[in-house]
């Protein structure tokens, strides 16, 4: 079927029936996106060309350079840097976007770029329907991993995953990381019975848009063995306090790394911040160092802290000294040789002083 672009150009698009793509993974076909239709043949019908706003004659030429066929790959790869956002979009509109190399393999580190930016736009070329969505091509796992991490389509995330997921692990946490993925896809990625590999249990520890019921599962260590996993959980400002309680305490949460995000969650309550910011319930002084840190710390911790009588790790009562919530009095001991030992301490207070007096 022949079609004319904006700039004249003619263009064929070939029957699959007639020249059939090698398929390395089952086809599928749940997917229709807009104008796309298969019967027979994949027949691509844009709905509309897109309208660039350019603001200049400049701007106008650079957009009909990135959607010109003629234009080099050497070139496509410039234009996809500039700063103007529509030139970079109209990237997608030039046929010789995915070209076909040497080896007969395609060259899709282009459609990856732009997949990171215009995720939407990129799921409906028909390169990445072809050879992600109808008939799945390992050479289009970068972009695949890239949108399934990005668009918004819920549709498109449970498509990809069910084609990809099951031999890839790199597109399961994709899934797992974009905050758009259905619960109940969160739910299987995020269980250690359902789900091997660390890192995809991880991304959804860190998904903002993980149910509070996962997150507690996630954060328990007779649910989820890796620490690595918790230390993720520790961090989401969205996981309930009552499970940062358990994975802030040296009693119940053995890896001081989980504790230590903990010390560092700004939505850890002021109790946790007090247990883990005291040395006789709070053995490594690196968890204390996070807690100081912390720009939500009491007052009253940070006193103890950046005392050098209940504090005895100088690190932290550095830290201490460097938190924009300390009390001046407390600097000026901290800047004070008769009270601060410790020449890199009385330094950095007295920096902090210097610096608040200027403000």
């Amino acid at each position: 079927m022949d079609f004319l672009d904006e700039t004249g150009a003619r263009y064929q698009l070939a029957e699959a029936v007639e020249t059939p793509a090698p398929s390395k993974k089952a086809p599928i076909w749940p997917w229709v996106v807009g104008g796309l239709a298969v019967a027979g043949g994949l027949v691509w019908m844009a709905s509309s060309p897109r309208k660039a706003n350019p603001v200049s004659p400049e701007l106008k030429a650079l957009i009909k350079k990135a959607k010109d066929p003629k234009t080099s790959f050497k070139q496509l790869g410039k234009l996809q840097k500039h700063s103007e956002v529509e030139v970079r979009r109209a990237l997608l509109d030039n046929p010789n976007l995915v070209p076909t190399q040497d080896d007969g393999t395609l060259d899709t580190s282009l459609l990856q770029q732009l997949a990171k930016e215009f995720p939407e736009e990129v799921a409906v070329h028909p390169a990445f329907v072809l050879h992600a969505l109808v008939e799945p091509d390992d050479e289009m796992k970068g972009v695949v991993v890239h949108v399934a991490q990005r668009t918004k389509e819920v549709g498109l995330i449970e498509t990809l995953l069910r084609s990809w997921g099951p031999d890839d692990w790199y597109v399961r946490e994709a899934v797992a990381r974009n905050p758009t993925t259905p619960p109940d896809v969160l739910r299987s990625l995020g269980n250690e019975e359902t789900e091997s590999r660390v890192w995809v249990r991880k991304a959804v520890a860190e998904n903002p848009s993980t149910p509070e019921d996962l997150l507690r599962s996630l954060g328990n260590e007779a649910t989820e063995s890796m620490g690595t996993v918790r230390q993720a959980v520790a961090r989401n400002p969205n996981t309930p306090v009552d499970t940062l309680r358990s994975l802030g305490n040296e009693a119940t949460e053995p890896h001081w790394r989980v504790r230590q995000a903990v010390a560092k969650n700004p939505s850890t309550p002021e109790d946790t911040l007090r247990t883990l910011g005291n040395e006789a319930t709070e053995s490594v002084w690196e968890v204390r160092q996070a807690v100081a840190e912390n720009p939500n710390t009491p007052l009253d911790v940070l006193r103890l802290l950046g005392n050098e009588a209940t504090e005895s790790e100088w690190n932290v009562r550095e830290a201490v000294a460097q938190n924009p919530s300390t009390p001046p009095d407390v600097l000026r001991a901290l800047g004070n040789e008769e009270t601060e030992d410790d020449w890199v301490v009385r330094r950095s207070a007295q920096e902090a002083l210097a610096k608040r007096s200027l403000s």
